[in-house]
This record gives C-alpha cells, sequence and structure tokens, in this order.
C-alpha cells in the first residue's frame, strides 16, 4: 500500500495546449479515489501521469514520499486497468494472469500460487483454460482486474473500466470493485465520467473541469456542499434547479428570495449554515434547488407554486416531473 501526491502538477503539450493546471492532491494508504468530470477534463491524463504514461510538464508526483517523476512503470509498482481491458488474445486466462509476474521473473511455484489467489477473489477459477474470445465483456473485465491484482501494486489506477459494459453488468462489476478494494485495501486511484460510479465507489472524489481541480470531498459532502456552480451543477442526477434571484430580509429579521411570483422563505437552518447572507441583501444572486426539494403538495399553501408538467419519465422507483 502507498500514498500519493500531486504537488503542483502541471501538463502542457506541445502544441500549446494546457490538459492540466496546477493540481495538488494527496491520496492516503489505502483510499479509494475517483476522479470524475467531463470528457476532455484532464482526469485520464492525471492517471496516465501517476502511471508514468505521460511526462510531466512541471511539478512533482510522489508515491509513498518518493518522487517518481523520472520512473518507468514497472518501477513505480503501479497496476493498470484500461477500458478496453488490454487482454492478450492468443493466451488462455491463466496465461494472461501468469504474464506479468514472469516478467518480474518468479518462479513457478510463486507464480502459481498468486494466479490461484487472484482467481479465487475474482471468481475466474473454472475459466482460467479459456481465451478472452470465449468470455463475456463482464469476464474480460475481471480478468484485466485480476492481472493487476496479481502483482500486488501499491497503486492501483483504473481508466473508465467499466464504459463497454451493459447497466446490468456495471452495476455487478462496481460492487465487485468496491468490495475487492475493501478487503485488499490498496490504495486506489479510479476514472469515471459518471457521477453514479463516482458517488457510489470512491471514499472521496475529486471532481475535475478544464484541466483544474474544482473540489475534492467525500460523495455525500460533494451533494451537500458543493464548492461553486459547476459542482452543484454536476453532481446530482437530475441536476440541481440554478437560476437569478434576489435575496429580501423582513422586518422579522426572515430572509427571503423571489420564486416566480411568489418570495420563498428561507429556512432559519439553511441561513445559520450561510453567516455571510447580509452582505448579498437586495444584490440578484444564484440559487439552487436539488429537484428532491420539491414535492406535490395536495393543497395551496405558502410555499407552494403552481407549474406547467412538460414530461413525466416513470422509473419504478421514482417519477421524474
Amino acid at each position: 500500500m502507498a500514498t500519493v501526491k500531486f504537488d503542483r502538477v502541471f501538463k502542457v503539450y506541445a502544441n500549446g495546449q494546457t490538459a492540466i493546471k496546477d493540481l495538488s492532491l494527496e491520496i492516503a494508504d489505502g483510499e479509494f479515489l475517483v476522479f470524475v468530470g467531463p470528457s476532455g477534463c484532464g482526469k485520464s491524463t492525471a492517471l496516465r501521469m501517476l502511471a508514468g504514461l505521460e511526462d510531466i510538464s512541471a511539478g512533482k508526483i510522489l508515491i509513498d514520499d518518493r518522487v517518481v517523476n523520472d520512473q518507468t512503470p514497472q518501477q513505480r509498482n503501479i497496476a493498470m486497468v484500461f477500458q478496453n481491458y488490454a487482454l492478450y488474445p492468443h493466451m488462455t486466462v491463466r496465461q494472461n494472469l501468469e504474464f506479468p509476474l514472469r516478467m518480474i521473473k518468479l518462479s513457478k511455484k510463486q507464480i502459481d500460487v498468486l494466479v490461484r489467489e487472484a482467481a479465487d477473489k475474482l471468481g475466474l477459477v473454472e475459466l482460467l483454460d479459456r481465451k478472452p474470445k470465449q468470455l463475456s465483456g463482464g469476464q474480460r473485465q475481471r480478468v484485466a482486474m485480476g492481472r493487476a491484482i496479481v502483482r500486488d501494486p501499491a497503486v492501483f489506477l483504473m481508466d473508465e473500466p467499466l464504459s463497454n459494459l451493459d447497466a446490468k453488468m456495471r452495476s455487478q462489476i462496481r460492487l465487485e470493485i468496491t468490495t475487492l478494494q475493501q478487503r485488499m485495501q490498496t490504495t486506489t486511484v479510479y476514472v469515471t465520467h459518471d457521477q453514479v460510479e463516482a458517488m457510489t465507489m470512491g471514499d472521496r472524489v475529486a471532481v475535475m473541469r478544464s484541466g483544474k481541480l474544482q473540489q475534492v470531498s467525500s460523495p455525500q459532502d460533494l451533494y451537500d456542499y458543493p464548492a461553486n456552480i459547476f459542482v452543484a451543477g454536476f453532481i446530482g442526477s437530475p441536476a440541481m434547479n440554478i437560476f437569478r434571484t434576489r435575496l429580501s430580509k423582513d422586518e422579522s429579521g426572515t430572509f427571503f428570495i423571489d420564486f416566480g411570483e411568489k418570495n420563498l422563505v428561507i429556512e432559519s437552518a439553511t441561513s445559520q449554515r450561510y453567516q455571510q447572507l447580509e452582505r448579498y441583501l437586495g444584490l440578484v444572486i444564484l440559487a439552487g434547488f436539488r429537484p428532491e426539494a420539491f414535492t406535490v403538495a395536495a393543497a395551496q399553501t405558502d410555499n407552494s407554486i403552481t407549474v406547467e408538467v412538460k414530461t413525466v419519465e416513470a422509473l419504478g422507483h421514482e417519477m421524474i416531473i
């Protein structure tokens, strides 16, 4: 196991494009950290720099307090699982699992023990003599994970490993990865564009946008206390409703905002959470409502509004209006 640290890391390509801007982040020993963000935000670039597959333009990357900028992937003792599995098609599952161990010249007895342990953990024992073309997408992904696990790496890197799987298989493998990581306690850095994966798998989630780290926190803190408008709109499905309004205060000291034709009272618990509200009186501000903050009212009340229903999505466990 190992700690990982990005210390003011930049990545600038030869054409002048900056993919990573001043990334500073510490990942604890045994932590499961997820990078999430839209396409092109720099999350995969950050992972590839940690793996040693991309050069660093400036800054330092440390694994266990050791600067690894100039080390090869093998010297860094990391293992990586890619989106496309990257299995050798002419080899059996057993041979695919053995390959990285042969590369580091372990004895046949050591290799047999480590392959059997990895196969047991991932439910691959019955598949050891098959070739990748005889496996389902989920089974191939487990073999790819097994090939990484078998080396007992200091850091485990995963670059959108579930993107090629169907929804049911994604959910199953997501649970398997999380359970396996909790059992092994290997420091894991996971990259995804899917916020459901990020929120359900990570001990902490690092939200990226245009090469910059926007916020890093626990999934619930990201949801409850977004650091900026981007994080507020990105985390949560359906997305938060964000709109312009004006902040006012009545004679009793109660804050309220314009909401359609009504004044919507800000509850005291909310106003106490934001101690600086007084500074924004009379100004146009941005307010955000989570969709689940709304309920369908049986009758008109002070805090109810009339809306026009455009669409209804019936999802079984919930309905999105």
